[in-house]
């Protein structure tokens, strides 16, 4: 536009100096000093123009940089990565727009402004990015600390602030450059008015009505230009008033998500005095947000230990001081300002600004009063069960000791009387067919008595929860031929068949094999005992369901009424046949039910009236164990018969009870080459087994003095005596007693009453072990 004007205004003077026939000396001046004119009028233009470009590029960078302020702050509310957009964009072109706009700059003052609005947008831009991390890491309670902190604010303001110094400079610099192009307009008229009067008057008047006329036009222009400037300004005003009232939105979303969330939120400043309470916080503390402004935390948030009721220090101070996160258990109480006390849990962080300098502390605490109150209650419901768990274990404790006290008393006269019964059904010369009897029947009723007792304990033993099993793979096919000969006698004497599976697959379960044994043989003897005459026994081993297999026992007797077979499985109930002249305890089947389920097996009955019973028992199947390579077979020791030039043993019997040294007075007078010594208690028989140095000793467990553990731990720490082997004769039968007696040492531990063959057998293993000991002495020597 400026050339085009240049050219009007040159092609004027030309007709002039033609119209006029003026000096071609003087229309070259006048045409020489036109277009350095001209030039100076282009200059002034094109700076006034580029002055007015760099407000408006200013504007625009005012401008991005709020629209990406808006954009975090709406991410740090809705975590909506589509907010981030218009920050994304000016992120990385925001520093490179201030340094196009420094070479452009009209003076070195605005060039000041820019150099301090580079490092400011360099921090909001990242103090933005800090935020934008901190909520992508779901950080909110960081995110509401750094909004809250004021700091964005503070740089938003002061680059706003840097901002408007550079553009009321750079607007300073376009009216300087209107005021030169006013100037460099006013000396180019007054040229072509001196020229055109030292000319002609005609090319005075052409010059002065093409003034007026470009005047015209450039007035024009100015108003344009003008009110261009106008319009772009009042945009750029609505834009800042959008951004303004954004930012208002934004502040009021973030406190509406203070006051919504269910923990308390106390801030302060670095000198620890309140500047934010959200209304949880108000009602814990009693103090309203108002009212706490700039006040120290301490007279707003009064805590005392829950314990000491001491006062408490406040987290805040610490981490104000050491700059670190800080938290409480739940034993801190805060009181309201009307008194009232609530259990709470709460953490603690610094608040630091962009130099890492910490500015302040934010506390968030929770009410745990009713937590802890349930966590009370739980504590008080354990220490309950803990104390009826010690009372039942004391019950349990007290209930061995009777039980084992009474296996004690009950044995002891029973051992004498069985060990007689034996002595005397095996004298010679042999007792007559009456006498014979008499002996049978009492040995009969003593088996049955010790039967019945070793039955009750077992009983007890499952009830207290403490028989001891060893569950493993065995062979059902062996345990059923074990048990077949172990009843057939019985079976035999009494008419009755037995029918056994041929077994044409093996079958193992995990069971007892002892207690497995015991089940079966009870099921089996009560399928002979209450059988009709010339009846029959069938047993049949079967997989039922999958992993599990079924061994029946099946019966031809009367069978059972449906009544009666609801009262099996009871304790001492024989089911009417208490009166009948089969012996029996009643316990039989309630023990083998425990046991069948303690070895994770069921069992049940099928009966029909006038046909028999079927009682079955099923156990969980396994593979068949693999056989360790090179196992020995176990040995059975052989009893070696006395010869009449076999050296003298002596044996050495510790017992207090005459009728049980009796018993085995007569029993060792069947063995010549024994020579008997006995004590009659624990002392003596220490004293005698160092003075006589026995081969073997029997002692029993319960003396009179020391008990024969005490004994037997003294005769071990006796050098002289200690070789010898030792072996317990007692009425303590419980698996316990049994258990501790090994434990302490004996060589073997036999309990009474005296089973007459495992006795003899026995002895025999203790002297040849003692004979070996001897031997091997004599060969270090």
């Amino acid at each position: 536009m400026l050339q085009a004007e240049g050219a009007f205004f040159l092609l004027a003077n030309n007709k002039t100096i033609a119209s006029l026939a003026g000096s071609v000396l003087l229309v070259f001046l006048v045409v020489v000093i036109s277009y350095w004119a001209f030039g100076q009028i282009e200059k002034a233009a094109e700076a006034r123009q580029q002055t007015f470009r760099l407000i408006v590029r200013a504007d625009a960078l005012l401008s991005d940089l709020a629209d990406a302020e808006t954009a975090q702050r709406g991410y740090s509310l809705t975590g909506n990565e589509a907010f981030l957009e218009p920050y994304l964009a000016v992120r990385d072109r925001i520093g490179v727009q201030i340094d196009e706009l420094r070479p452009l700059a009209s003076s070195g003052a605005a060039r000041k402004h820019l150099d301090a609005m580079a490092p400011l947008a360099t921090a909001k831009l990242a103090q933005m990015s800090h935020i934008v991390e901190l909520r992508r890491r779901l950080e909110m309670t960081a995110v509401l600390a750094a909004e809250g902190s004021g700091q964005g604010k503070q740089l938003m303001d002061s680059f706003r602030a840097e901002m408007s110094g550079f553009i009321l400079k750079e607007e300073a610099a376009l009216a300087q450059h209107e005021s030169e192009f006013q100037s460099s307009m006013r000396h180019l008229f007054a040229l072509i008015i001196t020229a055109s009067v030292l000319a002609f008057l005609l090319a005075l008047l052409f010059a002065w009505l093409m003034y007026r006329e470009a005047q015209h036009r450039l007035n024009n222009l100015l108003h344009v230009k003008t009110r261009h400037l106008l319009e772009i300004q009042d945009e750029t005003n609505k834009q800042l008033q959008q951004t303004n009232f954004n930012l208002q939105v934004s502040e009021e979303k973030l406190a509406v998500t203070l006051n919504s969330i269910d923990d308390a939120v106390i801030a302060t400043d670095a000198e620890g005095r309140v500047t934010l309470l959200n209304p949880l916080a108000e009602r814990l503390t009693g103090w309203t947000r108002v009212e706490a402004f700039q006040r120290p935390v301490e007279e707003i948030f009064h805590l005392i230990d829950a314990d000491t009721r001491q006062p408490y220090p406040v987290p805040m101070q610490e981490a104000l001081a050491r700059g670190t996160t800080l938290s409480l258990a739940n034993h801190a109480i805060v009181i309201a300002r009307d008194g009232s006390e609530r259990h709470i849990a709460d953490s603690c962080a610094p608040i630091r600004d962009r130099r890492g300098q910490v500015v302040g502390a934010v506390l968030v605490f929770r009410d745990v009063t009713e937590r802890r109150r349930l966590d009370q209650a739980l504590i008080a419901k354990n220490a309950e069960l803990e104390s009826a768990r010690s009372v039942a274990e004391k019950a349990n404790l007290a209930k061995s000791e009777f039980l084992s006290s009474m296996s004690h008393e009950l044995r002891t006269p029973l051992g004498a009387i069985l060990g007689f019964a034996q002595l005397m059904d095996s004298t010679t010369p042999p007792p007559s067919v009456s006498h014979k009897r008499s002996v049978e029947q009492i040995l009969k009723a003593g088996w049955h008595l010790l039967d019945l007792i070793n039955e009750i304990l077992d009983l007890a033993l499952i009830e207290s929860g403490k028989l001891s099993l060893s569950l493993e793979p065995i062979s059902l096919n062996e345990v059923v031929r074990e048990c077949r000969v172990m009843v057939g006698p019985e079976a035999q004497a009494r008419g009755i068949s037995l029918v056994f599976p041929r077994f044409e697959s093996s079958y193992f379960v995990i069971a007892d094999r002892t207690r497995l044994k015991q089940v079966l043989i009870n099921l089996l003897s009560n399928a002979i005992k209450y059988n009709k005459a010339g009846g029959a026994v069938a047993v049949d081993c079967t997989a039922s369901t999958p992993g599990r297999v079924r061994i029946g026992v099946t019966d031809t007797g009367e069978g059972l009424t449906p009544e009666r077979m609801t009262q099996l499985f009871q304790p001492f109930n024989r089911l009417g046949k208490e009166i009948g002249a089969e012996e029996g305890t009643g316990i039989g089947l309630v023990l083998s039910k425990q046991l069948v389920e303690s070895m994770g097996g069921v069992i049940g009955v099928e009966s029909t009236v006038g046909k028999g019973s079927v009682f079955w028992l099923e156990l969980k199947m396994t593979a068949e164990p693999r056989t360790a390579a090179g196992a020995v077979e176990p040995t059975v020791v052989a009893r070696t018969p006395v010869q009449d030039s076999a050296q003298l043993r002596t044996l050495l019997y510790v017992e207090d009870n005459p009728a049980n040294l009796m018993l085995v007075e007569d029993l060792i007078t069947r063995r010549p080459d024994i020579r008997l010594l006995s004590a009659t208690d624990g002392n003596g028989g220490v004293e005698m087994a160092r003075a006589s140095r026995p081969d073997v000793i029997l002692m029993d467990i319960n003396l009179p003095g020391i008990s024969g553990i005490q004994a037997l731990e003294i005769l071990r720490a006796d050098p002289a005596t200690a070789h010898i082997p030792v072996v317990a004769l007692s009425a303590n039968a419980m698996p316990r007693d049994i258990e501790k007696g090994l434990a302490a040492g004996f060589f073997r531990y036999l309990t009474k009453p005296i089973k007459v063959n495992e006795f003899m057998d026995t002895l025999d293993v203790a002297l040849k072990h003692a004979q070996t000991q001897a031997v091997r002495a004599s060969i270090e020597e």
